[in-house]
């Protein structure tokens, strides 16, 4: 969360590429293709993320007045996993496995039975659990062209990225001294000088 309420940090974006005529119609039609699923006990994938209303993460029903505020796009960028404790796990499969060998009369699994037994008790498990959810607010001004995602996990905002631009058919470039530079728009020379810079600690190195 953040963008409404919550903690205010933030990781900035810049969104590239020209906004489309139509771009209001076409991104709720783009928007809804790629609106949250939750999982289910059938499915194989652990873990599955899209868009939500940025004030309702249940709420997957994403109409015009839900996404767009003036120059705004706001959504919630909603990511649920299946999270099963590894002792709970553990010890559910080695008496799975207990019983699998004994009914068979072996003493070890073929590594395709051990890959299939692991799905069985994971699914199995999923019917005592609920998916952990997270739910992260993207605000994005279209006419800064500047996106605002509130989270600094790296997976988070590589997931962003990947979900944004296939959304949007844009792209976003992660905010840098670089990016923030060449937005200034510097000269062929300033930006020379900008290629050759290099970072620079701030910390002491002690020498024993």
């Amino acid at each position: 969360m953040g963008a409404l309420k919550g903690n205010i940090s933030y990781t900035r974006f810049f969104v590239q590429g020209d906004t489309p005529e139509d771009f209001q119609e076409r991104w709720v039609k783009r928007i809804q293709l790629r609106a949250f699923k939750p999982l289910t006990l059938e499915d194989e994938a652990l873990d599955r993320i899209g868009w939500c209303s940025i004030e309702h993460p249940f709420d997957l029903e994403l109409e015009y007045e839900k996404v767009f505020f003036n120059n705004y796009v706001n959504l919630g960028l909603r990511i649920d996993r299946w999270v099963i404790p590894g002792p709970l796990f553990k010890a559910q499969f080695a008496e799975a496995e207990k019983v699998y060998l004994q009914k068979r009369g072996r003493e070890r699994l073929s590594r395709a039975e051990k890959e299939e037994l692991k799905m069985a008790v994971s699914k199995k498990l999923r019917k005592q659990l609920v998916p952990a959810m997270q739910v992260v607010d993207v605000s994005w001004n279209m006419e800064t062209g500047i996106a605002r995602v509130f989270s600094g996990s790296q997976k988070t905002l590589g997931a962003f990225e990947e979900i944004f631009e296939k959304t949007f058919e844009l792209k976003v470039v992660p905010e840098s001294p670089y990016t923030a530079a060449e937005r200034r728009g510097l000269s062929p020379r300033e930006s020379q000088a900008v290629d050759r810079l290099e970072p620079s600690p701030f910390t002491t190195a002690f020498i024993n």
